[in-house]
C-alpha cells in the first residue's frame, strides 16, 4: 500500500514537471517568434498610399543578420545598390510634401543575405531561413497591387535599382532588351505592346498612345528625365543602347508585378547611374526632388482617367 501511494505521488510529480516543461517550451517558442517578428519589422518599410503608385527598393539595405547565411553560390550578385534606399526615402518625402502618398515597399536587409529581385528559389544559396522574409516582402507588394486594382483599376510600380555600367545614364526596364529596343526604334510596329511590362497602360491609355509614344515620345518617362538633366535610355534623345553596351531591361519584380502577364498595374525598372546622381548627397537630393515631380507629371498625363485630383 505504501509502495502504491509512493508510485501515485511520483506519477503526479512527473506530470507536474511535464506541464512545467511544456509551459517553458511554449513560452520560449513565443519569445523566439516575437523576436523574429520584431526583426522582420527592422528589415522592411511598408506604408499604404493614397495614389495608384507603388515604389519598391529591394537592394539598398545594410542589415546583415548572422542567422542568415551569406549568398556565396555561383552567379550571386552580393553588392548593394549604393544609396538607392536613401533616394527612395527622399522621393517618398518629396511626394508627401506635394500632397501625395505612394505605397512603399523598401528593404533594409543587405543583398549579400537575400536578393529580393529574384525568385524565392534563387534569392538565397540553399539557406531556407530567409524564405519567410522573402515571402513577407513579396506578399506586401502583391497586397498593395491588389488594393490599387480594387480602388483605381490600374496603376504603376517603380522598382528602384543602381547600376555600375560605365556609361553614366539612367536605364529604364520595360522588359525590352537592347535588341528589341533597337528593332522598335527602327520600326515602331515591330514589337507588340504585350511583350512589355506596361501592357495595361497602352491598352487603357486615355490619349490612345501607342508603344513607341510610351518609350520614345515627349511624355515618355525617359524623355522627361532626359529633359530635366538626367540622360536616360530609352528616351526621345537616346532611343536604344548600342548592341555592345550593357543594359538592364527589367528583373523579376518587373516581370511579376508589371502587366506583361497580368492586367492592372504596370511596372518600370529604374536603374540609376552612380556619377552625377547617386554618388554625392547634393545629386541625390536634386534627383529625388526632380523625379518626384516627374512622377506626378507622368501619372497625371498617362493615368489621367484614374489619378486622383489634388
Amino acid at each position: 500500500m505504501i509502495l502504491l501511494n509512493a508510485f501515485k505521488i511520483l506519477g503526479k510529480l512527473h506530470f507536474f514537471i511535464f506541464i512545467l516543461m511544456l509551459l517553458s517550451v511554449t513560452l520560449n517558442c513565443k519569445k523566439n517568434k516575437d523576436k523574429i517578428d520584431s526583426q522582420w519589422d527592422d528589415f522592411f518599410e511598408f506604408r499604404k498610399g493614397d495614389i495608384p503608385l507603388i515604389i519598391v527598393a529591394p537592394h539598398g539595405g545594410d542589415l546583415k543578420p548572422n542567422w542568415i547565411e551569406n549568398r556565396d553560390c555561383d552567379g550571386s550578385v552580393i553588392t548593394k545598390d549604393l544609396y538607392t534606399l536613401d533616394i527612395a526615402f527622399q522621393i517618398e518625402n518629396e511626394l508627401v510634401k506635394m500632397g501625395y502618398k505612394p505605397f512603399i515597399v523598401f528593404a533594409k536587409i543587405h543583398r549579400i543575405k537575400l536578393d529580393l529581385n529574384r525568385s524565392l528559389k534563387t534569392s538565397h544559396c540553399e539557406d531556407d531561413t530567409s524564405n519567410e522574409l522573402w515571402q513577407l516582402f513579396h506578399d506586401q507588394i502583391f497586397t498593395f497591387r491588389q488594393e490599387i486594382i480594387k480602388n483605381y483599376d490600374r496603376g504603376l510600380l517603380i522598382d528602384i535599382h543602381g547600376h555600375g555600367h560605365p556609361i553614366q545614364r539612367i536605364e529604364l526596364g520595360y522588359l525590352l532588351d537592347s535588341e528589341k529596343l533597337n528593332k522598335l526604334s527602327r520600326d515602331e510596329s515591330s514589337i507588340q505592346h504585350g511583350e512589355t511590362s506596361i501592357n495595361s497602360l497602352i491598352e487603357n491609355h486615355p490619349e490612345n498612345k501607342q508603344l513607341g509614344d510610351l518609350i520614345f515620345g515627349d511624355n515618355a518617362l525617359g524623355s522627361l528625365l532626359s529633359k530635366n538633366g538626367f540622360p536616360t535610355v530609352p528616351s526621345s534623345i537616346e532611343r536604344a543602347p548600342k548592341y555592345n553596351e550593357p543594359f538592364f531591361s527589367g528583373g523579376t519584380n518587373t516581370k511579376n508585378y508589371g502587366s506583361k502577364y497580368q492586367s492592372g498595374v504596370d511596372a518600370i525598372q529604374l536603374e540609376l547611374n552612380r556619377s552625377g546622381l547617386r554618388q554625392d548627397i547634393e545629386d541625390r537630393e536634386r534627383f529625388s526632388k526632380i523625379f518626384a515631380k516627374i512622377l506626378i507629371e507622368y501619372m497625371k498625363f498617362h493615368y489621367s482617367d484614374i489619378f486622383p485630383s489634388n
